[in-house]
């Protein structure tokens, strides 16, 4: 690591950690964990996934995703079908009500990044997506190192 980027992750630390309700208020405007986060997980995949794919996907444990899975289920938000070849499969997909309710979640996401993207201003804003889609792409490939 050069001294440049040395100096510039201490900075980005710095201010990741003094300014966590900042952050953490962004992260409760725009939900994205336990069950929202399955829902629209499922919603961005426009169909059905395995309940492990949606683990992978979210990086929650299979036993999380079992307790959420029958939550969401007992909400009529999805609906889990065993695969007939493979009885250890289990294939989930939204419900029309919770195809409804992940468009809500969507909306109040795009809402509210769309109100942070706003105090950028256009340049700004254009920027950075584009570095953010570059730091998740970076954080993609360091992952499947």
């Amino acid at each position: 690591m050069t001294e440049r980027t040395k100096q510039l992750a201490e900075e980005l630390t710095r201010l990741h950690y003094e300014n966590l309700s900042e952050i953490n208020r962004l992260g409760s405007m725009v939900s994205n964990r336990g069950e929202d986060g399955v829902v629209l997980c499922l919603f961005a995949s426009e169909g059905t996934l395995l309940a492990g794919e949606l683990g992978e996907q979210t990086g929650l444990s299979t036993g999380r995703i079992a307790n959420i899975l029958r939550k969401l289920e007992s909400k009529g938000l999805v609906s889990r079908v065993q695969d007939e070849l493979d009885r250890r499969c289990v294939h989930v997909s939204l419900t029309e009500q919770g195809e409804a309710y992940a468009r809500e979640l969507r909306d109040s996401a795009v809402a509210a990044h769309g109100e942070l993207l706003e105090s950028l201003g256009t340049t700004d804003a254009t920027e950075f997506v584009r570095i953010f889609r570059r730091c998740i792409r970076s954080i993609h490939n360091t992952s499947r190192r």
